[in-house]
């Protein structure tokens, strides 16, 4: 009877996690939704970089890269990222060259912006001013393109 009583317990077990992984639910992960908005038009593409560490916030290497479709000034899009602490930066290439065009002083001529709206006084913000936590299975973030 015991051994009934295990392999009961066991198909149950096993019965939720295997309905649980076809149904998408994610342990310790969200479904972050981020929305941009504030483009002057909707030519190129905005380029995403999601950062969970001082280090590559800095870098140009991010934890992960996205390109978001604008459509009427507008992007949106859901990522899903294990729970933690992340920075995420903007930027709006309007020429599909892959990089942000600056000017002299390398003052950027494509608009930008990132997580919490950070802005720095000279250069981008620290990390810690842009930083999320993602701690629930759903979370939305809206960043304003300047």
């Amino acid at each position: 009877m015991k051994h009934l009583t295990y392999l009961f317990t066991f198909f149950i077990i096993t019965s939720f996690f295997t309905m649980a992984s076809a149904s998408g639910i994610k342990a310790n992960s969200t479904d972050l939704v981020i929305h941009l908005q504030g483009f002057e038009n909707s030519k190129g593409v905005a380029k995403v970089a999601v950062c969970n560490s001082q280090k590559n916030f800095k870098d140009s290497t991010p934890f992960k890269g996205f390109d978001f479709k604008i459509i009427n000034n507008k992007a949106e899009r859901k990522i899903t990222l294990p729970y933690g602490e992340y920075a995420i930066k903007v930027y709006h290439d309007e020429n599909n060259n892959n990089e942000l065009d600056t000017m002299m002083f390398g003052i950027p001529t494509e608009d930008y912006g990132f997580s919490n709206d950070a802005r720095g006084s000279v250069g981008p913000p620290e990390y810690k001013d842009a930083l999320l936590i993602l701690n629930s299975p759903k979370q939305k973030i809206t960043i304003n393109v300047k």
